[in-house]
């Protein structure tokens, strides 16, 4: 049965509206972030049919253009939510690509941009979870969010368009026969790692259109001799993981929001270093040593190598290194998107912990289910004292989520940075929050433009 506005849980559709307005402030926050504003000048002055904007901007490109950019602007500062079982970022391939083609063809309402945002969220963490079961992905070099991006954009694209079972089978073949996705550009700290959703979302929606347009796709697309979980995962797949409660069980119930601007696996670190700061009255300048102890994955994406992680050379490596992003935290109280500036980069307080700070693997960090990893930190003083906080759980997951005035407040923050007046920024949130009374979804997109 086609899943309708009606038929859609209410608890996801709400979920739903908190995806569009957090990936819409993140995404906004990012605007004029590297790799970003290089990427959206190159694409304005390529220029072609002015179907949809690029979001924060009154420039219109055609809509795979514009879900390119907005994507890889809504990825740019690590502040985008996760569905940490599936290791994907499911909002920054689904949004943007669902945005470009609502703004593209008429009649599209925001009780649509619901419903295919929770058919994209859903299927992009089906497929990946179903790939490799019980695999850190990174160790195999994936990019789950870029990878899996590719069809269910597709997917969410031609829900939109409203393509027929043939086709929507097409939009699948054609976005397979472009997908890729390697997480090289994590561990260099390359820009390019913020590209990646933008990528996806863009195919996505060029094989929705294509496939309307009458060019065929792969049909075994998942499960052929050269399928993808053959082609890409060597058959190794978890076949229930996709099925399984297909259209009952939708994975945006288990999503979390991030309340920090760094990978996600970083969180439980933030977590306890607010701890200790938050537990004890001593001055930073009597801290001796800082051991940081993280399960396999965050090990590998967060703590080695070690001299590379105490002293970052661009925001991206700082997103994702653990001695940067506890001793801001241990020294400011906070973490947020200031601390990624590149004046940042060159603290010298925050250079002189990093420098004291050693991390570890414990392979027996690692979380139930898949996901982020828990974390222990331990924070010596020159008198001897040491404080060993352990955080299992990140702020931000679906048992410990943000309250409705923080999930606000990082949304208030994120359209300030990006120029959007008090006032206009409060008035995209309502029309957001309202999504199911929006009769015309292009209005969305005409109120991120800051007066």
């Amino acid at each position: 049965m086609a899943t309708t506005y009606e038929s859609l849980p209410e608890a996801i559709a709400v979920i739903a509206k908190q995806q569009v307005l957090d990936t819409i402030g993140v995404a906004l926050a990012g605007y004029a972030a590297d790799g970003v504003r290089q990427l959206r000048e190159f694409t304005a002055a390529m220029g072609g049919r002015p179907e949809s904007r690029i979001w924060g901007s009154p420039v219109a490109v055609p809509a795979h253009e514009a879900a390119r950019v907005n994507g890889a602007m809504a990825h740019a500062l690590d502040y985008d939510d996760t569905h940490e079982k599936s290791y994907v970022h499911p909002s920054v391939i689904t949004i943007p690509a669902v945005l470009a083609v609502a703004e593209k063809r008429p009649g599209v309402t925001g009780r649509d941009i619901i419903v295919a945002t929770a058919l994209g969220t859903d299927l992009s963490c089906r497929l990946a979870m179903a790939a490799q079961p019980g695999v850190d992905p990174f160790k195999v070099g994936w990019h789950n969010t870029t990878v899996y991006g590719y069809i269910s954009s597709a997917l969410a694209a031609g829900k939109l368009l409203g393509l027929s079972r043939q086709q929507m089978i097409d939009a699948a073949g054609i976005a397979y026969h472009q997908a890729a996705g390697n997480a090289q550009a994590h561990v260099d700290g390359a820009l390019t790692k913020r590209m990646g959703p933008g990528f996806a979302g863009s195919a996505g929606v060029l094989a929705a259109q294509l496939a309307q347009s009458g060019v065929s796709g792969a049909r075994q697309v998942l499960e052929g001799p050269i399928g993808l979980y053959r082609q890409y995962h060597g058959g190794d797949y978890d076949r229930s993981r996709l099925l399984d409660g297909l259209g009952s069980h939708f994975a945006a119930a288990d999503l979390s929001f991030k309340p920090y601007p760094s990978c996600r696996g970083s969180h439980t670190a933030v977590d306890a270093a607010l701890a200790i700061r938050g537990q004890q009255g001593f001055p930073v300048s009597e801290i001796a040593a800082i051991t940081i102890q993280m399960g396999p994955g965050e090990y590998k994406l967060l703590g080695t190598p070690i001299e590379a992680k105490r002293r970052p050379r661009s925001n991206v490596q700082a997103q994702f290194s653990n001695p940067w992003i506890v001793a801001t935290t241990l020294l400011d109280g906070r973490l947020s998107l200031a601390d990624f500036s590149p004046a940042a980069l060159d603290r010298p307080e925050v250079l002189a912990l990093t420098a004291k700070t050693h991390t570890a693997l414990d392979a027996s960090l690692l979380a139930e289910g898949g996901g982020v990893g828990p974390t222990r930190l331990t924070v010596e003083l020159r008198d001897g004292r040491r404080y060993i906080q352990t955080v299992r759980t990140a702020k931000g997951e679906p048992n410990q989520p943000l309250s409705v005035a923080e999930f606000e407040q990082k949304f208030s923050d994120c359209a300030r940075s990006a120029g959007l007046a008090a006032g206009q920024a409060a008035a995209l949130m309502s029309t957001i929050l309202g999504l199911e009374r929006l009769t015309d979804a292009r209005a969305l997109t005409r109120q991120m433009i800051p007066a």
